[in-house]
């Protein structure tokens, strides 16, 4: 089968070159890399293809990225699979796609494997004035256990930060004909999209991850990804007075790459990180 990555960046492009350096020097099965990116002082790097485009609002943004690399994969590379990465979202062990390939080639029916975008409401009502919403923090374990996802919302939604997807006409023509607006939500949107299309079967769930908020949104260790942009743990921010997130360059000497391109050398080296993806926010 030939798997392409499609790499979508705004202007988070240090982390889209360390993500390539990743990929392209490390992963051991050698897949080439789309890259659709709305920087335009971006320098071509060791990506296969490059696609530019204009920069757009957040969500109509994230979508024509998408939609432009994953074209790129399908027209110019015959892609049979693409597994989608925001620049900012490192996936350092490749078997874990490898294994949701295969479970995706032995399912006819599903298209598309992602966790939800989804959110636990237990830490906010644990942590709430009102009592009714810490009575419901205290009540959801225990309906949960009965099968019952009481607190979690947003579950109807597939994560685009990093999904795998079948390249069938169908799931092409789904990403296609997404029509985002400014106020929309490209997860919910792409999950209706399929399940109108070719209902629930379709879509093969990252468990891993599941619910996404707030214990899996910046790290998912099972799936060897790290999805948030804090370039040091000086960067990153406090949990609670004792707890500091990691950044990309703790991850990153925890994950004992075998190679380390010139881009992850200077992030583990330099002492100034103001440089990291320039004006990019490093929050939200």
């Amino acid at each position: 089968m030939q798997v392409v990555v499609c790499l979508t960046s705004f202007n988070r492009t240090d982390c889209a070159r360390i993500s390539m350096e990743i990929i392209k020097l490390n992963w051991p099965r050698k897949w080439p890399v789309v890259h659709a990116c709305a920087d335009s002082g971006y320098a071509r790097y060791i990506e296969d293809i490059l696609v530019r485009r204009e920069p757009k609002p957040l969500t109509r943004g994230a979508h024509d990225l998408l939609a432009a690399s994953i074209e790129a994969a399908v027209s110019q590379l015959n892609a049979d699979y693409v597994v989608h990465l925001e620049a900012d979202t490192w996936i350092f062990d490749q078997n874990v796609i490898v294994r949701y390939l295969e479970r995706l080639e032995k399912s006819p029916h599903a298209l598309i494997a992602a966790s939800s975008w989804s959110a636990d409401r237990i830490p906010e009502w644990a942590r709430s004035h009102d009592p009714r919403k810490r009575i419901r923090a205290r009540l959801a374990p225990w309906l949960r256990r009965c099968g019952l996802r009481y607190g979690i919302r947003d579950g109807h939604s597939l994560s685009t930060q990093f999904f795998i997807a079948k390249c069938s006409p169908v799931m092409i023509d789904v990403i296609r004909s997404l029509r985002p607006s400014d106020g929309d939500i490209l997860e919910k949107l792409l999950y209706e999209g399929v399940v109108r299309r070719v209902g629930r079967r379709a879509v093969l769930g990252m468990n891993e991850r599941e619910p996404v908020h707030p214990n899996f949104r910046d790290v998912c260790e099972p799936l060897s990804l790290v999805c948030h942009h804090w370039p040091s743990a000086a960067d990153a921010p406090h949990r609670d007075p004792f707890d500091r997130l990691q950044g990309k360059k703790e991850w990153l000497q925890a994950a004992c790459l075998r190679t380390h391109g010139p881009h992850m050398k200077r992030l583990l080296t330099e002492t100034d990180l103001s440089y990291y993806n320039g004006a990019a926010k490093r929050a939200g």
